[in-house]
């Protein structure tokens, strides 16, 4: 492994930290400081295994973006999850959680489940699990007593949002729509 790579990859972690203790630091909620280290981990889990083995992580330049749609469509999708009670937080916050999400689960679990070939109809196995996955990860902000209609507008939102970004992953390559996306969706939440 080249030196260069191994900086890359403790400046993309020691930046995580920085971002997410920042976040706490101002989260106004717990439930935004939970967003944020949570976050941080699945930063630096997806750059540890990403420098530790060898996989098609998305770290690349897609070519050409075939859905244009994805920039209104993650947005709406945003501000209409913010509004059905989302929560609330600083723009830089959902950036953050877009960018972080996309590296862990697109990046690395698409790409870890990428070797089961099973299709269900338009639809391959590790799209629908990582789209699932998505939504899945904010059922843990109801253990935080988060409210109901919060957390089951940031599920079915996120989960809307993780099979488009998982499909987008997997016809073009790369991480750099699925990330837009979810940093689009970000922004909406963030409008709201």
């Amino acid at each position: 492994m080249q030196f260069r790579s191994v900086g890359i990859g403790v400046a993309a972690a020691w930046m995580a930290l920085l971002v997410a203790s920042e976040a706490a630091r101002w989260a106004v909620t717990p439930v935004d400081q939970q967003l944020a280290l949570s976050r941080a981990i699945l930063v630096v889990f997806a750059t540890g295994m990403y420098f530790a083995g060898t996989g098609d992580y998305g770290l690349r330049a897609p070519g050409k973006l075939p859905w244009i749609w994805m920039v209104p469509v993650s947005v709406v999708l945003g501000v209409s999850v913010g509004v059905a009670g989302a929560v609330p937080g600083p723009w830089w916050l959902w950036v953050f959680i877009g960018f972080a999400d996309e590296v862990f689960i697109r990046g690395w679990l698409q790409a870890a489940l990428a070797p089961v070939r099973q299709k269900l109809g338009d639809w391959s196995l590790p799209v629908l699990a990582s789209g699932l996955f998505a939504g899945s990860m904010y059922l843990a902000l109801m253990k935080q007593r988060a409210p109901g209609p919060m957390v089951l507008a940031l599920v079915v939102g996120s989960t809307a949002l993780g099979l488009a970004a998982a499909k987008l992953r997997e016809e073009t390559g790369s991480l750099a729509g699925p990330v837009a996306m979810h940093v689009l969706f970000g922004l909406g939440l963030a409008l709201a």
